[in-house]
């Protein structure tokens, strides 16, 4: 069934195009054209507001009260696509924090039927946790905190069924062969809630790590001294990053300097949680981000679209560029620029409808 949305100023990812049509034909973009030919086909008349891709979020962990980790379910997830399409995010990683490894495998077992069932919303799992340094585990759970053997990793590749994404694991407590084993079944690995120094940094993309989980947040800091993780990243046009654009997780200065030094290699993520009550992780909201019982700082209250704000008003970033750091650079780390990320003929039809304010008046295609 084709429909076309008239009259909007279009983001492709490249480009701002000025009352621009686009013709969508079931799922996918079918065209894009500033003359709207002669069509009794239904219209969307978008009153010259934006039209932008739709976001992707590659750590996300709960949303609508529902951790997933503690309510592993169906319902579970379809509260979390339902949160994430309010912030205009299309696609996400449904993230878990360090468990024990029934958990892991419990939670597993519900994406997978979740997914087989259509999977709105999420393209699988990234495992944040367990095979990480003790000192740089923030708010995770000490005593399940573990150096992962090969077994295990195929343990838990067997119960994936292809849908474990993404790890976050501190290379320098995890072997070459786990290493090559989670690259082998095409898992993007990124390093995070690590030690490493920078000598040892300076070896993660030779040792199959592609990115690096929240920069700034759990690993080894910046001294005139000891350059520490942040900088081994900085100087590695291998590795990719993820960065929490809350103000809180990290400086807006510190997302300027490393936007400044890495460009395209990083991107937002939002870390959002969700207020839980039981379980490990009680996450309590305190106005605008999330910490424990104890204090300790456990996530944050974003959404995409107010990460993009950020990034335009607090970082200084054009809106194109922040836009691209919520959208087109997480989907090259994920493989799926080919679809997502972007507005072009033969792309999913995921976007979102935006005023000259930022603020989200309707999704399409999710």
């Amino acid at each position: 069934m084709q429909h076309w949305l008239t009259h909007a100023t279009v983001f492709t990812g490249s480009e701002w195009i000025n009352n621009c049509h686009v013709c969508v034909e079931d799922d996918h973009i079918a065209a894009l054209t500033t003359s709207l030919p002669a069509t009794h086909i239904e219209q969307h008349h978008c009153q010259n507001h934006l039209i932008v891709p739709a976001f992707i979020d590659a750590q996300v962990y709960g949303g609508g009260g529902r951790l997933f980790a503690q309510f592993p379910d169906t319902e579970s997830l379809l509260a979390l696509a339902a949160e994430n399409r309010k912030g205009g995010t299309a696609q996400c990683l449904l993230t878990i924090a360090t468990q024990p490894i029934e958990i892991i495998l419990e939670c597993l077992a519900a994406l997978n039927d979740y997914l087989q069932q259509g999977g709105e919303g999420i393209l699988g799992l990234h495992l944040e946790g367990p095979f990480m340094h003790p000192d740089k585990r923030g708010a995770h759970v000490l005593e399940w905190i573990h150096t992962p053997t090969v077994d295990e990793i195929d343990l838990i590749l067997s119960h994936a069924k292809g849908h474990l994404k993404m790890i976050t694991l501190a290379p320098e407590c995890c072997s070459n062969a786990v290493l090559q084993r989670l690259r082998n079944a095409g898992v993007v690995i990124a390093a995070g809630h690590s030690n490493a120094t920078y000598d040892e940094a300076k070896q993660f993309s030779a040792r199959g790590v592609q990115s690096v989980t929240h920069l700034f947040n759990a690993m080894s800091s910046i001294h005139h001294r000891k350059p520490g993780m942040p900088v081994a990243v900085f100087e590695d046009n291998d590795l990719m990053a993820s960065i929490i654009p809350d103000g809180i997780h990290v400086d807006y200065a510190m997302i300027k300097l490393a936007k400044t030094l890495m460009g395209e290699r990083l991107f937002f993520i939002t870390d959002a949680v969700t207020t839980t009550t039981d379980g490990p992780y009680k996450h309590m909201l305190h106005a605008d981000h999330y910490a424990l019982p104890d204090g300790t700082l456990s996530g944050s209250s974003l959404s995409m679209l107010q990460a993009v704000r950020n990034g335009i008003t607090q970082v200084g970033l054009t809106p194109a560029e922040s836009l691209r750091m919520a959208s087109l650079y997480p989907a090259k780390l994920l493989g799926i620029e080919n679809e997502f990320g972007n507005i072009a003929p033969g792309k999913k039809a995921a976007m979102v409808l935006l005023d000259e304010n930022w603020k989200l008046l309707k999704v399409f295609g999710f």
